[in-house]
């Protein structure tokens, strides 16, 4: 039960993560760059917390399932999620970790369509690690 509840807590972190970034690309978009940066690693910190407590563990928990049934549609929405997800969060902090917290945006320049695929990539792993949640604790798709 408790379990379940974390995994609720974290479902619901990731929408507000997903809704942060919606507002830094807002921010972005109004030339506010330094309060676009600063959620922007709000949100990659955030999203580091909730892996390395809820989401690295559970995938862990499910290391024998995937590996003994690879093929079931649970462990191909894990590992999908899993892996959209790891690649979006380290570009999330690589892009972040290059940004230095300067006013300047000369850290930046050059990085524009990376971030917009991490964004994209990030997209992708949370609506995966939505169709999990569903696929794992709920009867809809069942």
């Amino acid at each position: 039960m408790a379990a379940l509840i974390m995994v609720q807590i974290n479902l619901a972190l990731q929408i507000a993560i997903m809704a942060l970034l919606v507002v830094s690309i807002v921010l972005k978009r109004k030339s506010k760059l330094f309060a676009h940066g600063t959620a922007m690693l709000v949100a990659v910190i955030l999203n580091t917390v909730s892996f390395l407590l809820i989401m690295g563990p559970s995938l862990l928990n499910l290391e024998q399932f995937v590996v003994e049934q690879p093929l079931d549609r649970l462990s191909m929405v894990a590992l999908a999620h899993a892996a959209f997800g790891s690649v979006a969060e380290i570009l999330g902090i690589w892009i972040v970790a290059s940004w230095h917290l300067q006013a300047s945006t000369q850290n930046c320049t050059g990085k524009k369509k990376l971030m917009r695929v991490t964004v994209l990539l990030w997209e992708i792993a949370l609506i995966l690690g939505v169709l999990f949640y569903v696929l794992l604790n709920t009867a809809i798709l069942g």
